[in-house]
């Protein structure tokens, strides 16, 4: 880190790992979670896309803290894994519920075929 300011080693280091920790955090949300695929052109887009974008940030973040063991080291999550299991987790049952409704209109299709064919 470079500064024109006088600062003791420690303090130097701090700021360092700071920043090292902001900027993975931008690298992560621009390549994980489409901050680098930024198309969005009205500001109510904007607004939309960076909160969504957060709540699946926060979501992986808290899915990551419920895996991790208590007491264990700090480490660098997964987001890929993270993201997939998040989406397993909560978009999973909506589409299986979508399956089951889909199956009921099925199923009456085929008895009222049934019925109009006896």
């Amino acid at each position: 880190m470079i500064t024109n300011r006088s600062r003791v080693p420690q303090v130097v280091r701090q700021f360092g790992r700071r920043r090292w920790k902001i900027e993975a955090l931008f690298k992560t949300l621009k390549s994980r979670f489409a901050l680098g695929k930024f198309g969005q052109k009205t500001q109510q887009g904007v607004l939309r896309f960076l909160c969504l974008s957060f709540a699946a940030f926060l979501l992986c973040h808290l899915e990551f803290l419920d895996q991790r063991p208590s007491g264990a080291e700090q480490s660098t999550p997964d987001w890929g894994s993270l993201a997939q299991r998040v989406k397993h987790r909560l978009l999973g049952w909506v589409r299986l519920t979508e399956i089951e409704v889909e199956r009921r209109q099925i199923l009456a299709l085929l008895a009222e075929d049934r019925r109009d064919a006896a």
